[in-house]
């Protein structure tokens, strides 16, 4: 009996003695060393490469993986990354960066001169097809070497934006051993120098990340992140009450008063320069005449979309970049007018019951199908016949880019990375911008969106982009939507999770307690 006695207040002890450790650390404490942070998003990356990645799901990503030159802080200034200090020479046309040094990248070869004009050298060269090509070969003449640790960028003009451009996201600095081992191998296998490096990647089901202990920053300061694509609004939701994921974006309108009042999870709102669109492709009849295309504008109630199904959490566009954005003037808005839409496709010689194809993503952006849905409703009720479809965010990339897919109208967004308005507008509006899906093209905006860039002049550039603006409010490319607030889901025992301006996930500084 006293053996007995003995064995039971001896476990009892243990048992206490669990418990009090446990209490000391909390739930996910401290004593049990960094955690693996769970992300849900309504879809999953396209690719990890930054440098041919045009999605913000694959750039929530590379920011995690790769390190750029430069970078944005909190409050969108330029702030040192790989680079500690930089200057420019009298006529503007050449950019000297001096690097940190010991850096690594996560297979262990150094950060250098070398390596940062290899990485450049790459997206510049155009047999490599990459989608960011532009938004660097664009100014930029070639990239050389000073010493181990300086290199220099000699531009084909003095280009205004150049550190906010080197700050995007594609601006991520690759492995140039990672890169020349692996070709366009390395969308699936990157290999950068930033805080967390690659695991595995199931398609569909997880990303991990892990983190890097070699990091030559501040060291992270959790285990993994794991990024799961979760295109249902109300399982993403789910997943967070529960536990299941730590963060969600987007959260759905319908779902953000309720989960403000839980106990367990935080809803917070970042402003956003991301613009909501429809899209026409404007070589293709009814489409290519602008009074079809002002026509459509007319037809879509703005008000109703924010008031209805974004519950409040936007607000109707005044222009094709948003206010956030440097370079925005206010053009104003297509009123909702169905009459004046029926009269403009009368003028145009559209019969009533014309078919259309309107495409959606389910996931991706807040409330993509459902608003979807209200504008082929809208469309409807001035005539047209609209065909709808719904799409995986893969697989409408895809679909979007090929002009021989055969969409007429197609729901998308842009955020500008650069938060300037060069790269608002001449991806999307130039004739041959890498963005330009509509198929939009217009000299004078092209001699316009060209001027802008060339011109350093902060009070001339502003004119040139607001006469643009115009321009393009007037052609009509769009069907002008809302201007979107991001909303991200925390539960509230992790920390340092934020948004940016730019429409970042930001999880550097995330922890889990």
């Amino acid at each position: 009996m006293k053996k007995l006695i003995s064995f039971m207040l001896a476990s009892l002890m243990v048992v206490l003695s669990a418990c009090g450790n446990n209490a000391s650390g909390g739930e996910g404490g401290a004593a049990e060393g960094p955690k693996d942070l769970v992300v849900a998003l309504g879809s999953e990356p396209i690719s990890l490469d930054p440098q041919d990645a045009s999605d913000g799901i694959s750039l929530h990503a590379t920011e995690l993986i790769f390190d750029k030159l430069v970078t944005f802080d909190k409050d969108m200034k330029i702030v040192p990354e790989l680079a500690k200090e930089w200057s420019s020479s009298e006529d503007g046309k050449a950019w000297t960066f001096t690097l940190v040094e010991g850096a690594k990248f996560q297979d262990g070869t150094p950060v250098n001169a070398e390596a940062v004009k290899a990485s450049f050298d790459r997206i510049l060269d155009k047999n490599n097809k990459l989608k960011r090509r532009s938004l660097f070969a664009d100014f930029i003449d070639n990239v050389s070497m000073d010493s181990e640790y300086k290199v220099t960028f000699h531009l084909k003009f003095p280009y205004a934006p150049i550190l906010a451009t080197l700050a995007h996201p594609n601006g991520g600095i690759h492995s140039p051993k990672n890169a020349a081992e692996k070709g366009k191998g390395v969308s699936k296998a990157p290999v950068g120098s930033g805080p967390y490096k690659f695991k595995e990647w199931i398609s569909g089901e997880k990303l991990v990340l892990e983190a890097n202990p070699d990091y030559w920053g501040e060291k992270p300061k959790l285990k993994s992140i794991t990024i799961k694509p979760v295109v249902e609004n109300a399982a993403r939701t789910l997943m967070l009450e529960t536990g299941e994921a730590d963060v969600i974006l987007p959260v759905p309108a319908t779902d953000i008063e309720r989960l403000k009042n839980s106990d367990q999870v935080a809803v917070n709102m970042y402003p956003s320069n991301r613009n909501l669109y429809m899209g026409m492709n404007t070589q293709k009849a009814p489409f290519d005449n602008v009074k079809v295309r002002q026509a459509l504008n007319y037809a879509v109630d703005k008000e109703t979309i924010v008031k209805k199904i974004m519950m409040g959490n936007a607000k109707p566009t005044q222009a094709a970049i948003s206010e956030l954005t440097w370079g925005f003037s206010p053009v104003g808005t297509y009123e909702y007018n169905p009459e004046k839409a029926k009269q403009l496709l009368a003028e145009a010689g559209v019969k009533p019951g014309t078919t259309i194809k309107l495409w959606t993503p389910e996931g991706r952006y807040l409330m993509d199908r459902q608003l979807s849905e209200f504008v082929q409703a809208n469309l409807q009720a001035v005539g047209f016949q609209v065909e709808f479809r719904k799409w995986e965010w893969g697989a409408y990339q895809d679909a979007i880019d090929d002009p021989k897919s055969g969409y007429d109208l197609f729901l998308l967004s842009w955020a500008v990375p650069t938060n300037d308005a060069d790269w608002g507008l001449r991806p999307n509006f130039s004739s041959d911008g890498t963005n330009n899906r509509t198929l939009f093209a217009n000299a004078e905006l092209d001699s316009l969106v060209d001027k802008g860039m060339k011109t350093t002049n902060e009070e001339e550039r502003k004119k040139i982009y607001a006469e643009a603006l115009k321009i393009i409010k007037e052609e009509a490319p769009w069907i002008f939507l809302v201007e979107m607030n991001q909303f991200i889901g925390v539960r509230k025992n992790v920390e340092g999770v934020y948004g940016s301006n730019t429409e970042r996930l930001i999880l550097r500084e995330a922890v889990k307690k």
